[in-house]
């Protein structure tokens, strides 16, 4: 199964679900980014799950994540692929707080 592409992230707010990221997803490696952070990071496939390792930079204003605000995260993801779209679970390196996550293909890559 090929992830292969960009994808729109959203993350589960006390608001419903924010736009948070656009990510590119190619062989294996994570890159993603916003008007005030980047992430990068690698996953692996197996069957139709999803676990990506990744490391997030603040370099805007710092936003509250994880009970905390802080400008650098270390981030573990898992989901579930369904078609298009990935839903799960995000956790940061402590795991003392989980954040529901969604990502829908917008593009195969060119």
């Amino acid at each position: 199964m090929s992830v292969n592409g960009i994808w729109k992230v959203e993350m589960l707010g006390p608001y419903g679900w924010q736009s948070i990221a656009t990510t590119f997803l190619e062989d294996g490696n994570y890159k993603g980014a916003s008007q005030d952070h980047y992430t990068v990071g690698n996953y692996e496939i197996s069957g139709n799950r999803i676990e990506i390792s990744a490391f997030t930079m603040q370099h805007g204003e710092a936003r509250t994540v994880f009970g905390e605000k802080k400008k650098e995260i270390n981030l573990k993801l898992e989901g579930e692929i369904e078609g298009n779209e990935i839903n799960g679970q995000a956790r940061d390196d402590k795991g003392d707080y989980q954040i529901s996550f969604r990502c829908t293909r917008l593009a195969d890559l060119p």
